[in-house]
């Protein structure tokens, strides 16, 4: 029986010991959309010198996989206990802070990011991928539930024949639409249609002799500094108003707030203490004059660019 692609499952959980499979049970479910498993085998190819042109059968060599897929972002519903989708953003390269029924926090980390086993369940075929870290993009765009999507680079994979999982208990805490946001730049509560946060890590999978699929579990932002950056499109104003090009112009980064929601365990609030126009592109949003900003984020104090605040 041919499977579709409406029916499925999601499951992932964080490896007790690093690029080491876990066995994945519904605790370990999750909602997600346009999910995407893709394989990579290489071959080393034999085509030595003979008395025929046809080439040998290649030899199978290195094989790492991702895993893409988009998740709603939306709260526990219990102030101080995480999201489900609070253990991608710490495969992303990020801390979390518990304080206790009161809030869980997101930050940047420069050291102990855990790797993931993830899985894709059709009904008739398990995908399973791990030793898995990734990225991310946070989008909040008007009048559309809050999401990110996260695209994940692992060690090893495998498909085996196998059913679903039975008795996931999904969260019944609905996403946030964006509306009734409070959003200020630089002090200036400015009128914008989206926020985008791209983490842009640099995902480098580690090549090693001893592991079975030749790597080992990638390293993130290896070879280059965290460059995470904001984008978001303000209703041009006077300079008297906010001086957006002047910003650009200058060095400055600029303190930036955004907070959704006003239900306990619920509510989200991102927010960066140095954030750095880095372009400005002039357009417009139904005739209505319009900046493009992107914006770099700066440490402040070291491991801060960005915090996503849950209360």
């Amino acid at each position: 029986m041919p499977t579709t692609k409406v029916r499925g499952q999601m499951a992932g959980k964080i490896e007790a010991v690093e690029g080491v499979k876990e066995t994945l049970t519904a605790a370990e479910g999750y909602l997600a959309y346009d999910a995407s498993f893709e394989p990579d085998q290489k071959h080393e190819e034999r085509n030595p010198a003979k008395e025929t042109a046809g080439s040998l059968e290649s030899v199978p060599a290195e094989r790492s996989g991702k895993m893409v897929y988009t998740v709603e972002l939306a709260g526990s519903g219990v102030p101080g206990t995480p999201p489900f989708w609070g253990m991608f953003l710490k495969a992303c390269g990020c801390s979390e802070t518990i304080v206790t029924n009161t809030s869980v926090e997101y930050k940047p980390a420069t050291l102990n990011h855990p790797s993931l086993t993830l899985a894709q369940y059709t009904g008739e075929l398990i995908k399973r991928l791990w030793g898995a870290r990734g990225d991310a993009v946070l989008t909040m765009d008007l009048q559309k539930k809050l999401r990110a999507k996260f695209t994940f680079t692992g060690c090893d994979w495998e498909e085996v024949d196998g059913g679903l999982l039975v008795g996931i208990n999904y969260p019944l805490i609905k996403p946030q639409v964006f509306m009734g946001a409070s959003f200020s730049f630089d002090t200036y509560a400015a009128i914008i249609s989206k926020l985008e946060l791209a983490l842009s890590n640099s995902v480098q999978l580690r090549g090693s002799a001893n592991a079975a699929s030749g790597y080992m579990p990638p390293l993130l932002n290896p070879d280059k500094a965290r460059q995470p950056k904001l984008t978001f499109d303000p209703e041009q104003v006077t300079v008297a108003t906010k001086n957006f090009c002047g910003l650009w112009r200058g060095s400055a980064g600029a303190v930036l707030s955004c907070t959704i929601g006003s239900t306990p365990g619920n509510i989200i609030t991102l927010s960066a203490p140095k954030a750095q126009i880095t372009d400005l592109k002039n357009a417009d949003r139904k005739g209505i004059r319009i900046n493009q900003l992107t914006a770099l984020l700066r440490e402040s104090s070291g491991d801060d660019e960005w915090s996503l605040l849950l209360t």
